[in-house]
């Protein structure tokens, strides 16, 4: 009697510390031997039915019977589903802490409208712009409203020189069907290669349509070297309130015309004839521009800036007849003025103190006017000198300066470069006058020597200016002549230059390259990555 009533007290506390999950798994199992005792399962058992409480149905003789009741059934399914519920909630409240951790953003629709219509408009194929309206709804939102167009008659062949249908046609059909049903376009640029008077007409339809479809950015290239020949732009083009960026080649203007382009930033006219009043008129008329390029204008005479506030590139290349240039704006930082060797221009920026890149090729700079010119400009970072023949010295004295290049200045013998920033220098020439520079803040060099004349002088003074090179093990060389590229490790190059032109290129950057066994060089040679296995 004491020993039942006793395990009657360990099999209580036993069953208080057993969890409510092996309770779970315990009654599982008696389920399971209970069905498959009910199914004929295990070890010679034989069916019996369960019709009532206490009757049984049996199916044959059993050697060991199992009874089972009705309402001990209910109470274990009972059991086993609010087991399933409870691991179930326990998912789901987990789930529930992790999303409350992690909570999902969607980066792409917070990108602002402009930025998505760079990225649009980087996008040449008008199949990538359409597969971008997946990522979200956003996106489907602005590529709606955003669409390139770009006509090449070049690419379209034509019938003929004088009637050239073919592209007339597709350019039509093209507008018909992706023009009209939208309500703005950001990109419209059309080319012609082919003068012809049938194009006239439709070019007028063309450019209005755009125009009315509040383009932004406008691209007209007439391939015409004729002044006769060229484009008369439409007078609605220069008054449009929405145009952000016009681009000009080979169009002509009226002489009355008003210009009114109020939003305008980007302004680029080549090959045209452009003089001083109209010049004038674009500055009135374009108070918003920043970028102004001017390429291979004529007529243009005086040029004289001093209202455009926000203009922060100027461009000036082989303008011929440009008599003086005087630009008075402090918020210039890019100015580059290209003319030829018969061309006399009087230039003034001397209101141009923030200036930072300033590139110059002008075969009568002389040595007097270049260093009265850069003194003017206290933090200028990159300097381009190309073609300055008369140049013989030049002196550059600043702390702000990272990038220099002087090309094909063929009598420049002498040069003071004091520098501590400068970061990358790039020298063509016949001569090596920069064997006095310091070299330890560079992080790229290329040097280009034509050697003909004077073999024996350049190879002492590259040599000089290479050995500046060898004591700092970072470098990797590359060395290019008659076709060739090696990369040498040893740095003693200077055995190379019996060629007749040769490039060399200093890099702290990494150059892909395979080893080659030569001898006693330690040379290695560099392979394209297309021929790489």
């Amino acid at each position: 009697m004491y020993i039942n009533l006793r395990r009657l007290i360990i099999d209580s506390r036993l069953k208080s510390r057993i969890s409510a999950n092996k309770l779970l798994m315990i009654k599982r199992k008696k389920y399971k031997t209970g069905r498959s005792s009910r199914l004929g399962g295990p070890a010679g058992y034989d069916r019996k039915l369960v019709v009532k409480e206490g009757q049984t149905l049996a199916s044959g003789s059993c050697k060991k019977g199992v009874s089972v009741n009705r309402e001990s059934k209910r109470k274990l399914s009972s059991v086993l589903r609010k087991g399933i519920r409870g691991r179930k909630k326990r998912k789901m409240e987990k789930i529930d802490k992790v999303d409350e951790i992690v909570e999902p953003v969607d980066r792409i629709s917070d990108l602002p409208e402009p930025i998505i219509h760079h990225i649009l408009s980087l996008l040449h194929c008008p199949k990538d712009v359409t597969r971008t309206t997946v990522w979200s709804k956003k996106w489907r939102s602005v590529c709606a409203s955003f669409f390139t167009f770009d006509f090449d008659q070049k690419k379209i062949q034509t019938s003929g020189r004088k009637h050239p249908k073919k592209f007339i046609t597709f350019v039509d059909n093209s507008l018909a069907t992706k023009l009209e049903p939208m309500h703005n376009i950001q990109k419209f640029k059309i080319s012609l290669s082919q003068a012809s008077i049938r194009l006239i007409l439709p070019m007028n339809n063309w450019i209005n349509a755009a125009i009315n479809k509040d383009v932004k950015e406008l691209d007209v290239h007439m391939e015409e070297n004729s002044l006769s020949k060229h484009y008369l732009l439409p007078n609605t083009v220069l008054t449009s309130k929405n145009l952000t960026s016009l681009k000009l080649y080979g169009c002509k203007f009226d002489s009355n015309i008003i210009i009114n382009l109020s939003n305008l930033k980007e302004l680029s006219i080549k090959n045209a004839y452009v003089n001083t009043d109209l010049i004038n008129n674009f500055i009135q008329g374009c108070p918003l521009v920043e970028d102004l390029r001017l390429i291979h204008c004529k007529g243009i005479g005086h040029l004289h800036i001093s209202t455009l506030h926000k203009l922060h590139s100027v461009q000036l290349q082989e303008c011929h007849g440009l008599v003086s240039v005087k630009i008075e704006l402090t918020s210039l930082h890019k100015f580059l003025y290209w003319v030829k060797s018969s061309w006399r221009c009087n230039l003034n920026l001397s209101g141009c103190e923030n200036l930072k890149l300033l590139s110059i090729k002008d075969p009568s700079l002389s040595d007097k006017f270049f260093q009265d010119l850069i003194v003017k400009f206290p933090y200028l970072e990159k300097i381009v000198l190309r073609e300055c023949n008369r140049l013989k010295r030049i002196t550059i004295l600043s702390k702000t300066l990272t990038d220099l290049s002087v090309i094909e200045c063929n009598k420049l013998k002498d040069s003071l470069i004091d520098a501590p920033n400068l970061s990358a220098f790039e020298y063509t020439g016949k001569r090596m006058p920069f064997f006095l520079m310091d070299v330890s803040g560079l992080h790229e060099a290329k040097l280009q020597c034509r050697i003909k004349k004077n073999g024996p002088a350049l190879c002492r003074e590259l040599e000089q200016f290479l050995e500046k090179f060898v004591n700092d093990g970072a470098w990797k060389l590359v060395v290019s002549s008659n076709n060739k590229v090696l990369i040498c490790e040893n740095r003693q190059i200077w055995v190379l230059v019996r060629y007749r032109y040769l490039k060399v290129k200093f890099s702290k950057i990494p150059v892909p390259y395979l080893t080659e066994s030569t001898g006693s060089e330690n040379v290695k040679k560099w392979v394209p990555n297309r021929y790489r296995k």
